[in-house]
Protein backbone atom coordinates (compact mmCIF):
# COMPACT_ATOMS: atom_id res chain seq x y z
CA UNK A 1 0.00 0.00 0.00
CA UNK A 2 2.98 2.37 1.03
CA UNK A 3 4.11 1.59 -2.76
CA UNK A 4 0.68 3.01 -4.16
CA UNK A 5 1.17 6.09 -2.35
CA UNK A 6 4.39 6.77 -3.12
CA UNK A 7 3.67 6.04 -6.47
CA UNK A 8 0.71 8.22 -6.26
CA UNK A 9 2.36 11.20 -4.90
CA UNK A 10 5.05 10.99 -7.48
CA UNK A 11 3.26 10.96 -10.18
CA UNK A 12 0.91 14.04 -9.05
CA UNK A 13 4.59 15.61 -7.98
CA UNK A 14 5.34 15.12 -11.97
CA UNK A 15 1.98 16.57 -13.31
CA UNK A 16 2.62 19.34 -11.36
CA UNK A 17 5.52 20.28 -12.78
CA UNK A 18 7.95 20.24 -9.71
CA UNK A 19 11.39 20.55 -10.73
CA UNK A 20 10.11 19.86 -14.57
CA UNK A 21 10.76 22.41 -16.55
CA UNK A 22 8.78 21.03 -19.40
CA UNK A 23 5.48 22.02 -17.64
CA UNK A 24 5.24 25.65 -18.08
CA UNK A 25 6.35 28.83 -16.61
CA UNK A 26 3.67 28.91 -13.75
CA UNK A 27 2.04 32.37 -15.20
CA UNK A 28 2.86 35.45 -14.50
CA UNK A 29 3.20 37.47 -10.86
CA UNK A 30 0.22 39.87 -9.75
CA UNK A 31 0.13 43.16 -9.78
CA UNK A 32 0.36 44.09 -6.16
CA UNK A 33 -3.18 44.67 -5.53
CA UNK A 34 -5.63 48.06 -6.03
CA UNK A 35 -6.33 51.00 -5.05
CA UNK A 36 -7.27 51.46 -1.45
CA UNK A 37 -5.96 48.50 0.04
CA UNK A 38 -3.23 50.24 2.17
CA UNK A 39 -0.01 49.41 0.68
CA UNK A 40 2.56 50.76 -1.40
CA UNK A 41 0.83 53.93 -2.78
CA UNK A 42 2.33 57.20 -3.85
CA UNK A 43 -0.66 59.47 -2.48
CA UNK A 44 -0.50 61.58 0.96
CA UNK A 45 -3.66 61.33 2.78
CA UNK A 46 -5.94 64.85 2.99
CA UNK A 47 -8.13 66.08 5.76
CA UNK A 48 -11.30 67.59 4.15
CA UNK A 49 -12.90 68.72 7.56
CA UNK A 50 -12.77 69.03 11.47
CA UNK A 51 -15.35 69.07 13.99
CA UNK A 52 -15.72 69.42 17.93
CA UNK A 53 -18.52 68.66 19.54
CA UNK A 54 -18.52 69.99 22.99
CA UNK A 55 -20.29 67.87 25.69
CA UNK A 56 -24.19 68.06 27.02
CA UNK A 57 -24.72 70.50 29.86
CA UNK A 58 -21.05 72.27 29.04
CA UNK A 59 -20.59 75.58 31.64
CA UNK A 60 -17.71 78.38 31.36
CA UNK A 61 -15.15 77.63 33.34
CA UNK A 62 -15.97 73.44 33.93
CA UNK A 63 -13.79 71.11 32.24
CA UNK A 64 -15.85 68.80 29.88
CA UNK A 65 -15.24 66.26 26.89
CA UNK A 66 -15.23 67.57 23.06
CA UNK A 67 -15.74 64.82 20.45
CA UNK A 68 -13.20 65.90 17.81
CA UNK A 69 -14.31 64.08 14.60
CA UNK A 70 -11.47 64.57 11.87
CA UNK A 71 -12.81 63.10 7.99
CA UNK A 72 -10.14 62.29 5.59
CA UNK A 73 -9.63 60.65 2.47
CA UNK A 74 -6.55 59.31 1.02
CA UNK A 75 -6.70 57.56 -2.73
CA UNK A 76 -4.38 54.70 -2.47
CA UNK A 77 -5.14 53.83 1.01
CA UNK A 78 -8.25 52.67 3.18
CA UNK A 79 -9.47 54.98 5.33
CA UNK A 80 -10.09 52.51 8.17
CA UNK A 81 -5.98 52.05 7.64
CA UNK A 82 -4.82 55.99 8.21
CA UNK A 83 -3.27 56.92 11.49
CA UNK A 84 -4.40 60.00 13.29
CA UNK A 85 -2.42 62.62 15.43
CA UNK A 86 -3.18 65.98 17.05
CA UNK A 87 -3.69 67.70 20.23
CA UNK A 88 -5.67 70.45 21.31
CA UNK A 89 -3.45 72.83 23.74
CA UNK A 90 -4.49 73.38 27.00
CA UNK A 91 -6.74 70.71 26.67
CA UNK A 92 -6.40 66.90 28.07
CA UNK A 93 -6.31 63.82 25.48
CA UNK A 94 -4.77 62.90 22.02
CA UNK A 95 -6.70 63.28 18.39
CA UNK A 96 -5.36 59.99 17.98
CA UNK A 97 -8.63 58.70 16.12
CA UNK A 98 -11.32 59.56 13.31
CA UNK A 99 -13.23 60.49 16.75
CA UNK A 100 -11.25 61.41 19.75
CA UNK A 101 -12.99 62.67 23.23
CA UNK A 102 -10.34 65.08 24.80
CA UNK A 103 -11.43 67.33 28.02
CA UNK A 104 -11.23 70.95 27.61
CA UNK A 105 -11.27 73.41 30.78
CA UNK A 106 -13.44 76.09 28.94
CA UNK A 107 -12.04 79.64 30.32
CA UNK A 108 -10.52 80.15 27.10
CA UNK A 109 -10.75 79.53 22.76
CA UNK A 110 -7.78 76.49 22.32
CA UNK A 111 -6.37 76.19 19.39
CA UNK A 112 -5.64 72.56 17.68
CA UNK A 113 -3.78 70.64 15.15
CA UNK A 114 -4.46 67.98 13.23
CA UNK A 115 -2.56 65.63 10.97
CA UNK A 116 -3.16 62.30 9.40
CA UNK A 117 -0.67 59.89 7.58
CA UNK A 118 -1.06 56.39 6.05
CA UNK A 119 0.83 53.21 6.51
CA UNK A 120 3.11 54.01 3.58
CA UNK A 121 4.51 57.00 5.60
CA UNK A 122 2.72 59.78 3.59
CA UNK A 123 1.47 62.73 5.83
CA UNK A 124 -1.18 65.34 4.85
CA UNK A 125 -0.75 68.67 5.55
CA UNK A 126 -1.71 69.54 9.10
CA UNK A 127 -4.53 71.06 9.41
CA UNK A 128 -5.47 73.89 11.80
CA UNK A 129 -8.45 74.54 14.07
CA UNK A 130 -9.96 76.25 17.57
CA UNK A 131 -12.00 75.11 20.01
CA UNK A 132 -14.52 77.78 21.40
CA UNK A 133 -15.42 77.98 25.08
CA UNK A 134 -18.58 74.92 25.28
CA UNK A 135 -18.95 75.25 21.26
CA UNK A 136 -20.03 72.90 18.61
CA UNK A 137 -18.77 73.94 15.13
CA UNK A 138 -16.35 72.91 12.29
CA UNK A 139 -14.19 73.91 9.19
CA UNK A 140 -12.94 72.46 5.97
CA UNK A 141 -10.04 72.66 4.05
CA UNK A 142 -11.97 73.35 0.54
CA UNK A 143 -12.99 75.93 0.58
CA UNK A 144 -10.50 76.67 3.82
CA UNK A 145 -12.40 77.56 6.76
CA UNK A 146 -9.98 76.38 9.23
CA UNK A 147 -7.24 78.48 10.87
Amino acid sequence: MRIFWILTLGGALGVLGCGSSSMGTGGNAGSGGTGGSGGNGAAAPFITSVSWEAAAGCAQGQRSNVVVTVTATDADTNVANLIYSGSVSGCNGPIDGAVSTISCPNVATYPGTVMVSDPDGHDSAPVAFSVGVCETASCTTDPNTCN
